[in-house]
């Protein structure tokens, strides 16, 4: 079989990252690469030093909710369809990178000792990022051609296309991230 063949299917993505997505994305897997590979390094950190264990995840979780903030702040006012024609639409990306971002952030606020923060921020992102398809739903504007010309046509996306279903699918991760680092009592020392 040449690589010419019709039977053959070549299938090629490509994701673009927004430059200004960089910095709070390496933050954030940085972060995830830590808590993957050092998780038992940390516990065993702050079982022996908790002062400077707590600071340190104060100060990681902070910035993490930063860069939530940010990606949230760009995705969830949003409407503007991924596929309409113009500037400003939803980047498919923003959701999952600002759920990442809060879940990281729940996670380091549990480190740094305050499990309040940590149940408040997860739930009050994931309620968000669960209510945006119902309150801010993303429209996609398209032209339909007719016998006597063409309209402009505008209609909300379904719960089911991917424009929802990432901040559906995000807000319940954040959610369940909330409820294990901040509903779930400290273990005593």
């Amino acid at each position: 079989m040449s690589p010419s063949s019709p039977d053959v299917v070549a299938l090629a993505v490509r994701i673009k990252i927004p430059p200004e997505a960089m910095i709070p994305l390496l933050i954030g897997v940085g972060a995830l690469l830590v808590l993957v590979f050092a998780g038992g390094a940390l516990k065993s950190w702050k079982d022996r030093s908790p002062g400077p264990a707590s600071k340190f995840g104060l100060v990681v979780g902070s910035l993490c909710t930063v860069g939530a903030i940010y990606f949230l702040a760009k995705s969830i006012p949003n409407q503007i369809d991924p596929n309409s024609d113009g500037t400003g639409q939803l980047n498919h990306l923003d959701p999952p990178i600002g759920a990442f971002m809060t879940v990281l952030a729940c996670s380091f606020f549990r480190m740094g000792g305050k499990p309040k923060i940590s149940f408040g921020l997860g739930m009050l992102v994931g309620v968000a990022m669960l209510v945006k398809p119902f309150i801010l739903p993303v429209i996609v504007t398209y032209a339909e051609r007719s016998g006597a010309g063409s309209a402009l046509v505008s209609r909300s996306r379904t719960f089911l296309d991917p424009e929802h279903l990432e901040f559906i699918a995000s807000g319940v991760v954040v959610i369940v991230t909330a409820l294990i680092t901040g509903a779930k009592p400290p273990r005593p020392a």
